[in-house]
């Protein structure tokens, strides 16, 4: 019967580890004469690969290497969010004064008479004295307010003196519209009132 290199192949274990028959060793020794291929599964068996390790201290310490690392990206992204938030608040509670100006704008006038008044007389509505509806959020609206003493008669111009709004009453608590009134120009306001104290809100 011819030894096929399958037969070879199942004793090599066995002649490696000594403990094949002696005739079977003579069998496997002459076969490997005149067969590369089972003396290179020979040699394969004889020095089998080692392919290194983790060391059983650093298979239990990578585990919480990554879930030590998650948690530290986790808190980072925390702190920077929480920065953010406490940040926005922070601006939005010391300018809410002026986010409510620059969204609600309004323009005061404030008349004080210690008479009565029967001519007109131009009040100072801003920093130079006009009336300008220098925002495209201006309602133009002029509100003489419910603290005011009484109704006030209003007429407006505009700088060469030309009436715009003729002589308008102006109760007490209530309002008028201004929208015949140009943006960013500059307007004459003029008043007559009996003796009082009167606040005027255009806005």
């Amino acid at each position: 019967m011819k030894i096929t290199c399958d037969i070879i192949n199942d004793l090599i274990p066995l002649y490696i580890d000594n403990i094949c028959t002696e005739d079977s060793c003579k069998l496997i020794e002459e076969h490997m004469k005149n067969c590369k291929k089972c003396n290179q599964k020979l040699e394969d068996m004889k020095n089998p690969i080692e392919y290194p390790q983790m060391s059983e201290q650093w298979e239990s310490k990578e585990p919480f290497k990554k879930i030590k690392k998650k948690v530290r990206i986790q808190l980072i992204l925390t702190v920077i969010i929480t920065g953010c938030i406490v940040g926005s608040f922070m601006f939005a509670t010391q300018e809410v004064g002026w986010l409510h100006s620059y969204f609600h704008p309004k323009s005061e006038a404030t008349i004080e008479n210690e008479i009565n008044q029967t001519e007109w007389s131009q009040v100072k509505v801003s920093n130079n004295g006009y009336l300008n509806f220098s925002s495209i959020f201006y309602k133009k609206e002029m509100i003489n307010d419910a603290n005011s003493s009484g109704h006030v008669a209003v007429r407006i111009l505009d700088e060469n003196r030309n009436i715009i709004l003729d002589e308008i009453i102006v109760d007490a608590g209530e309002s008028i519209s201004l929208k015949v009134l140009e943006d960013n120009m500059n307007y004459i306001v003029e008043v007559k009132c009996k003796e009082g104290r009167y606040f005027l809100n255009f806005i």
